[in-house]
């Protein structure tokens, strides 16, 4: 799909927690964006032309309108824009953009995302479109790594998923949960270490770049082959 310059505006915007908000987006010119699930669209966020970048975490089949996660905490230029926003201003926009989107099918045993922090948000898109459009029947299995009780936000939602879909499987991480947190604790790779990794899965990793070393690197130790491990860093 070729990148092309829009305007969109404001319609809903969700907020999540300190550090997580949802932002809803309207098309208007064009009426419609196309994308693939894991692409990210750059937003022009002050009068001199800088841009910044945010995956866009909504499923592809919803063409009039796309959505964004946004992580507060930095607080930099981007965050701020988008904080100041009032429902119906309008924003332009450049998308879809990058190649970190659905492999194609090669027979692989079980599909595995691996996020920490605000990498969630292509895996959402990803994991929507996988079971509610394409009715994928191989094993899909999230671990997703926060700090704290208090970061967590999309629980529900992804549980939903899980009594829905018998083939999807949701690992929250937290690593640095409460004494009475009964799932998994520490950084992702300690979850992961516990569980059945196939040496024949495809498996998605996006968030800090020490964390994708590190299951990177276990992944490897496994079996897995680089090939079918996919990556982005987002910070």
């Amino acid at each position: 799909m070729k990148p092309q310059r829009f305007i969109a505006k404001l319609a809903d915007k969700e907020f999540f927690n300190e550090k997580f908000s949802k932002y809803v987006f309207e098309m208007e010119e064009p009426h419609r964006i196309d994308f693939e699930s894991g692409q990210y669209v750059s937003i022009t966020v002050d009068e001199t032309g800088d841009r910044r970048s945010y995956s866009v975490c909504s499923n592809p089949d919803t063409h009039h309108s796309f959505e964004l996660l946004i992580d507060h905490s930095p607080q930099g230029k981007g965050t701020t824009f988008l904080q100041n926003l009032k429902f119906g201003d309008e924003i332009d926009v450049m998308g879809p953009l990058g190649r970190f989107v659905l492999a194609p099918d090669k027979g692989e045993d079980e599909i595995v995302f691996i996020a920490t922090g605000s990498g969630i948000a292509p895996f959402r898109s990803m994991i929507l479109y996988l079971l509610q459009d394409l009715g994928e029947k191989r094993p899909v299995t999230l671990y997703w790594g926060l700090r704290h009780e208090e970061n967590l936000f999309w629980q529900n939602d992804f549980q939903d998923l899980v009594d829905e879909y018998e083939n999807f499987k949701f690992h929250p991480v937290l690593s640095r949960g409460s004494e009475e947190w009964p799932l998994c604790k520490g950084r992702v790779t300690d979850c992961l270490a516990v569980h059945d990794l196939p040496a024949k899965g495809c498996y998605y990793l996006c968030g800090n770049a020490k964390m994708i070393e590190d299951v990177n690197t276990l992944l490897l130790s496994k079996g897995v082959v680089a090939e079918d491990v996919h990556f982005e860093k987002f910070y």
